[in-house]
């Protein structure tokens, strides 16, 4: 929200850590070391959710056998591999990425051969850079619409295209930070494009309440990688954040303390609304020595589930939790989904806005 002004613009910024990668040998899949498994997830959309089609623009992709609406599962991964990158202070997958110069691709790894390393989101998700390649030990599938009967809600018409980094700066502050967007908590439609905005598009996207079921295969991870995994899947339920005065529009008098939830914002139409989702891990299978397969000496794997589930989760993710550093606390504050938060009208303004330079050119308020 630039200051001075009485809307919210639909994203802000998590800073990055400006601490040094740090790279450990990848773990190869023939090795068999580390942690394996298989995460079963359910993502239930809260808001109005769209997984946009290139054969229909506007509308949610489907599967080519069934017709029906599904997630990619390249989707999902990515969608956890950037929060993974920021929460883990991991380099961005893309040569031509928007970073800093610390978090650039040439940063994910180091050295050749026998001394090549990767940082953890690498090691985790997979490198593709100047012919090296690393597979990765994290795998989606596709997310499978559980009723089939769910119907696409709209049309909506919303506003096209958003600021860009070259022509409005002020909405882009620095390189060292990552794009977050707002929570519009209990939104049952989209944002309508104002009447002065002309560059619109029309969508349908599936309502609050549609479920999706997914899976996680992961194979030799370390401790530390899994934890990551957990935690950028469940997040927090309980976070405490507080807006300070100057974080807040131009009347306020006193800082807002906000409790709930964080939940993750995902596919399209973000800026009006759209993409705020809840994922929960159903069960979590840990296979014993994968070896042991070959040994004639099979070992059941552990299946955790109800409340033990819970009490792992939980010990796996408290380190993460506990973080306090600016990283972790500006993500809080732009992940938590509070009813009682203040930071609304979100909307972008008028491209006139835009081209006023006394009005475009007022910094951004902080996020916290």
């Amino acid at each position: 929200m630039p200051q001075g002004e009485d809307f919210w613009n639909p994203y802000r910024w998590v800073p990055v850590s400006k601490e040094k990668l740090t790279h450990e040998k990848p773990a190869y899949r023939h090795r068999w070391q580390g942690l394996s498994g298989r995460l079963d997830c359910t993502l239930e959309a809260l808001t109005p959710f769209l997984i946009g089609s290139s054969k229909e623009p506007g509308r949610f992709i489907r599967s080519g056998l069934t017709n029906q609406p599904f997630i990619p599962g390249t989707s999902l991964k990515g969608l956890i591999r950037s929060l993974a990158e920021l929460i883990g202070n991991a380099a961005i997958p893309f040569p031509n990425g928007r970073a800093d110069p610390g978090h650039t691709l040439n940063n994910a790894a180091t050295g050749s051969g026998t001394e090549w390393r990767l940082d953890i989101a690498a090691r985790m998700f997979g490198y593709h850079n100047r012919g090296q390649v690393f597979a990765g030990l994290v795998r989606f599938t596709d997310g499978v619409l559980q009723d089939n009967k769910v119907k696409e809600i709209g049309p909506f018409t919303v506003v096209v295209g958003q600021p860009r980094p070259d022509s409005h700066k002020p909405f882009y502050p620095d390189e060292w930070r990552r794009k977050f967007y707002h929570h519009h908590v209990g939104a049952q439609k989209l944002v309508p494009a104002p009447s002065r905005i002309t560059q619109t598009r029309t969508v349908r996207p599936l309502p609050p309440g549609t479920r999706f079921t997914f899976q996680v295969h992961f194979e030799n991870l370390r401790e530390e990688e899994l934890d990551l995994l957990l935690y950028c899947l469940v997040l927090e339920e309980n976070v405490t954040v507080t807006l300070s005065t100057a974080a807040l529009g131009p009347d306020a008098q006193e800082p807002v303390t906000l409790t709930g939830p964080l939940r993750h914002k995902f596919g399209g139409c973000k800026p009006q609304g759209g993409g705020s989702v809840q994922i929960t891990i159903d069960r979590m299978t840990l296979y014993a020595d994968r070896a042991d397969r070959y040994r004639g000496q099979a070992t059941p794997p552990r299946i955790v589930e109800g409340e033990e589930l819970k009490s792992e989760l939980q010990r796996r993710t408290q380190a993460i939790a506990a973080r306090q550093d600016d990283t972790m606390r500006h993500l809080r504050a732009m992940l938590i989904d509070s009813p009682d938060d203040p930071r609304r009208p979100i909307e972008y303004p008028s491209y006139d806005w835009f081209n006023d330079a006394t009005k475009s050119s007022k910094p951004l308020k902080p996020t916290l």
